[in-house]
C-alpha cells in the first residue's frame, strides 16, 4: 500500500524519474511520447515547486520509493466570482504501477487537502489528442469547459504542430460537503 506525503528535497531525483517515465517513455498508457518530444520536467523545476508557497507537491510512496506525484497551484481568489482555484499538474504514476488505482488515490488526497483548505475548483489542462485521458479525468469528476489554451511548453517540442491544452476542472466544495454529512 502506497502513503501519500508532501515531497521532500531528497524526493526530487525520484520525481523527475518518475514524470519523465510517465510522460516521455514507452510502455505507460499516459506516455505523450508519440506527440511531444524532450523533458517534460527536470530538477530545478521540481525544487521551485517546492519552494513555492502556493504549491503543493504530493508523493505516492511504495517501499520507500516515489510511485506517483502531483502538484497544486493555488491562485487567489477570482475577482469577479470569489472562487479560489488550484490548478493540477505533474500528475505522474510509475508505468510499472499505473492500472492499479495509484492515480486516483492520489487524486483523491490532493483533492480532500485542497478542499479542506478552502479551494472551490481544481483545474487541469489535458493535452488534446488524447481522449483516454480526458475520460480518465471525467471519471474523477471533471469536467470539459469548452475552453483550450496553447501548449504549456516549448512548442518546438510538438510532434503534431498546433497541438493545445484542452481545460478541464472539478468542484471541490460539494464533494468536502459529502464527506463532512457522511461522516
Amino acid at each position: 500500500m502506497s502513503t501519500m506525503r508532501p515531497a521532500l528535497d531528497q524526493d526530487v531525483p525520484q520525481i523527475v524519474d518518475v514524470v519523465q517515465a510517465a510522460y516521455r517513455g514507452e510502455g505507460g498508457w499516459t506516455t505523450e511520447a508519440h506527440l511531444v518530444d524532450g523533458h517534460r520536467t527536470d530538477a530545478a523545476e521540481v525544487r521551485g515547486m517546492l519552494a513555492d508557497p502556493a504549491v503543493t507537491l504530493l508523493v505516492a510512496v511504495e517501499d520507500d520509493r516515489v510511485r506517483g506525484c502531483c502538484y497544486t497551484r493555488r491562485e487567489p481568489p477570482a475577482a469577479d466570482d470569489g472562487i479560489v482555484r488550484a490548478e493540477l499538474g505533474l500528475f505522474a504514476v510509475d508505468p510499472a504501477a499505473q492500472g492499479g488505482g495509484l492515480g486516483g488515490r492520489l487524486l483523491e488526497a490532493q483533492a480532500q487537502s485542497l478542499a479542506a483548505d478552502g479551494v472551490d475548483v481544481l483545474m487541469i489542462q489535458v493535452l488534446q489528442s488524447r481522449p483516454e485521458l480526458h475520460r480518465w479525468y471525467e471519471r474523477h469528476g471533471f469536467t470539459r469547459t469548452g475552453r483550450a489554451v496553447p501548449f504549456a511548453g516549448d512548442a518546438a517540442m510538438l510532434k503534431v504542430a498546433g497541438l493545445g491544452m484542452d481545460i478541464m476542472e472539478r468542484p471541490l466544495a460539494a464533494a468536502e460537503q459529502a464527506d463532512r454529512t457522511s461522516a
